[in-house]
């Protein structure tokens, strides 16, 4: 009795892991801040304020759970008294800049990517890119935005590849004007990682009343946003706005138009009453959205962003969200819950999966069409049935269903075939469980002869690998 019991509980744990394992291979969980500068006007004694540590102490543990944190930088990291940028101080336009040892304040807070292409980066010229550029570089934090030096960063976190990209109005960042470059530098990233982040930096039109975006120039906006999407962008984070801005959900990809400053202690909040958002947001590991949260945060005085239990934050950008786009598949709570109302191809096969998971183990019959034996074909028309998805019976049949993938552009859902030693043509079908796009490589679930309901790696299978075929897509695009 007591083995039996040990036993069990073995089998728990080892179920539990499973359960967990899918997650973390097919989400990721992002953050995104709005503007962050601690510094103060050039030629002015800095403003007093606590530490980053203090003024990060309530947004700290949102940042640091997150699989990449993300904010756009308000201006430069430089110590020394450089030459500012004299062309930067036309008109009211003022030069500011934060301490080097801010950049590993940031890090230690959470963040572990910025932007560069935000104007007030080049207030100090070339000088003061570099020392921003070493500061992030000697704190480990990412940063792209600044053109010839780095327009673009691929790096790794976890189990995934990103690629962060930023663009902008400014003259030391690539320009989002030029559409075909956008879309053939955004299409490379996309060739080389799993996820690709793009950020963009626009000076205001009206800087009387930088608050205020008008049609004219939204729809600029949107549409720089909209070609990113299509080149293979899986999000889109826009700045350079005072307000928070709308959240739009495109092609099951989100943009997050600008989430205006979020720490910022050195500098006026009058104008947005202080509001500071944090967006979380969970995306599946193909880029599409799944869940995510608005956070709604407060600055006053020379204060880092504080708890707004009033939620205005989340209230301003749901408000601007229907105002632009009326017709929207999110839904925004006044808590600042955000939901999709469409169901993504990528979130319908993570419920196939489970449901197919849920079988595990269970005993391979030939014939067999479940629920408690199956043959192989019999375990993937069962699965797909319960999601309203005929499939015919037999696995060379179901072979001719759907559309053809080639393995290099498999995703979690499709059907995977192979032949069998004993038969010619096809004579096995799994369901893909996971994709390893940097092994080239995938796990699938299928009914196995000798272990029933199993997941196996198909770079480990000499026997799968002979034996492959081919696969194809049922779900919708």
């Amino acid at each position: 009795m007591q083995t039996t019991s040990v036993l069990r509980n073995i089998l728990f744990i080892l179920l539990s892991a499973f359960a967990l394992w899918l997650p973390a291979q097919n989400e990721v969980r992002l953050v995104f801040t709005g503007e962050v500068n601690m510094g103060s006007n050039y030629g002015v004694n800095r403003v007093a304020t606590a530490g980053t540590a203090q003024l990060m102490s309530e947004t700290t543990p949102l940042l640091q759970k997150a699989d990449i944190a993300f904010a756009t930088l308000g201006t430069v990291f430089i110590d020394i008294d450089a030459a500012p940028n004299r062309t930067n101080m036309i008109g009211a336009h003022r030069l500011i800049r934060m301490p080097e040892s801010c950049a590993a304040e940031m890090a230690e807070a959470g963040f572990t990517a910025v932007s560069l292409a935000g104007s007030h980066v080049a207030d100090f010229g070339i000088e003061g890119i570099q020392t921003t550029i070493n500061s992030l570089r000697d704190a480990k934090v990412e940063y792209a935005g600044v053109k010839a030096m780095q327009d673009y960063k691929i790096f790794e976190r976890g189990n995934h590849r990103y690629g962060l990209i930023a663009f902008g109005t400014s003259v030391h960042t690539i320009s989002m004007a030029d559409s075909t470059l956008v879309r053939n530098m955004v299409s490379g990233l996309d060739e080389q990682c799993d996820m690709v982040i793009v950020a963009y930096s626009i000076d205001h039109t009206n800087p009387a009343n930088p608050q205020h975006i008008g049609q004219e120039e939204m729809q600029s906006e949107i549409n720089f946003a909209h070609v990113c999407i299509n080149a293979g962008a899986d999000i889109v984070i826009g700045s350079g706005h005072t307000q928070p801005q709308p959240i739009e959900l495109y092609k099951d990809r989100l943009i997050i138009y600008d989430l205006g400053h979020f720490c910022t202690p050195a500098t006026s909040h009058s104008s947005n009453q202080g509001a500071a958002p944090l967006i979380e947001a969970t995306l599946f590991a193909d880029g599409t959205f799944k869940s995510g949260r608005i956070v709604s945060f407060k600055q006053k005085g020379t204060s880092g962003p504080k708890a707004d239990n009033t939620h205005e934050s989340a209230k301003i950008i749901k408000a601007a969200t229907r105002q632009h786009f009326p017709k929207t598949e999110l839904e925004i709570t006044d808590e600042g819950q955000i939901t999709s109302t469409s169901e993504s191809p990528y979130a319908l096969a993570m419920r196939m999966l489970a449901e197919a998971e849920r079988h595990k183990g269970k005993r391979y019959q030939m014939g067999a069409t479940g629920p408690n034996q199956f043959d192989c074909s019999g375990f993937t028309s069962y699965v797909f049935a319960k999601f309203g998805i005929k499939l015919e019976r037999m696995a060379a049949a179901q072979y001719t269903q759907g559309q053809a993938v080639d393995k290099r552009n498999l995703r979690p859902g499709d059907l995977v075939f192979f032949t069998r030693s004993s038969v010619r043509g096809v004579g096995h079908v799994g369901i893909v469980y996971s994709v390893d796009k940097r092994r080239g490589s995938f796990k699938f679930i299928h009914a196995a002869v000798s272990t029933g309901i199993t997941i196996d790696d198909f770079a480990s299978s000499a026997y799968y690998i002979k034996r492959y075929v081919g696969a194809r897509r049922i779900l919708p695009d």
